[in-house]
Formats: C-alpha cells, structure tokens, sequence
C-alpha cells in the first residue's frame, strides 16, 4: 500500500483516538445520580463549620442547608435562586444563573490534575483560575465535587456522600412560608 493512500487510513485512526482524549478534556461538574454530601468549610480566621448538599440530578436542583438554619435552591432549569428564611418564614426568589462556590465560571478552562481520594470516592482535581486566585476541584467520575482548594489551601471538603433518591419536595418553599419583602430600589420578590 502506497502512503498516499494510508493518509486517510491514519488520519481516521487519529480521529477515532483524539475524540475520546477531547471528551475527556472537560469534567462533569455537576452529580449525574442523586446524592446528599456534608461539607466541612475552612474559612480564614472563621470556625470550620459544616454544610449539607443534596442534589435531584434528574430535576436539576441542588438544595444548600446553612448552619442557621436557612436554605438556599439552585434551580438550574430555571436559572432561579430560591433563599428560604426560617426565622422570619419567608422566602426570596433571585433570577440569575446558579452557580456555587465549587463552580467555576462558564467559559473557564479547566486543566486537569492528578487523581485522588476523598472520603473513600475516587476523584480527579481539576483547576481554574478565578480573580487572580487557582482554584482546584476534585470531581468524581459521576460529578460529585469532593473537595475545593484556594491557593493550594482546601475550603471545601467532603466528609459524608450518601446516594440516595431526594424527595421532590424538598426543593419546594415549605408551606405557610410568604414572599419577602424586597429591598427598597429593588424590583420583584
């Protein structure tokens, strides 16, 4: 076989390779299964504190439990933010896209890292840039982010993940709960 013709041959062998490296050059940052995670937060000159996450893959919600008691929603069909304020039984809905601590912005390239493990999952950190800082999260196969570090510095780290399937309701304004009142100059609830 002359080489001319085993050009076409090499450059589809060449396609079939590059392809899945490519696919692979992005992480899934978002879980794929249901999960609930607790996170413990390290913050400069703060108390570590924990945080509860848990994650309707399928409707594309995310639900944050603060230590105060409050919760926040991300839903990310609707590109809405529901905050809910148990103290005053309130609740405030923000239009925007959701996008959490562990997140990078979108359009921000992701060099990836070596693999780790993180509370017995397996993870591979992948790192951004972010207003002068280096981000590196460390996402499971399944898109569990397990771990955040600033700097080199870790401030996210996962110390439970338990799949399981998330009540839809949990994502819902709990009864009874009213529209805040909006700051003044502000438009909407």
């Amino acid at each position: 076989m002359a080489l001319a013709q085993l050009a076409p041959v090499v450059a589809l062998v060449v396609l079939l390779i590059a392809a899945p490296l490519q696919a692979e050059e992005q992480p899934q940052l978002l879980p794929t299964r249901d999960v609930d995670i607790i996170y413990r937060l390290t913050r400069p000159h703060q108390p570590k504190m924990d945080e509860r996450v848990r994650w309707s893959a399928g409707a594309h919600l995310e639900r944050v439990d603060g230590s105060d008691g409050s919760a926040t929603i991300f839903d990310r069909n609707t590109n809405e933010i529901t905050l809910i304020i148990p103290k005053t039984r309130t609740y405030r809905k923000l239009e925007g896209e959701p996008r959490g601590p562990i997140e990078p912005e979108k359009g921000a390239v992701l060099t990836r890292g070596g693999d780790s493990k993180v509370s017995g999952f397996p993870c591979t950190d992948w790192s951004w840039a972010d207003e002068g800082e280096t981000h590196t999260v460390c996402v499971s196969p399944d898109g569990v982010p397990l771990r955040l570090a600033v700097d080199g510095n870790t401030v996210v780290e996962a110390r439970s993940v338990t799949y399981h399937k998330q009540k839809p309701e949990l994502f819902d304004v709990p009864p009874g709960y009213t529209p805040a009142l909006a700051p003044e100059g502000s438009t909407g609830p």
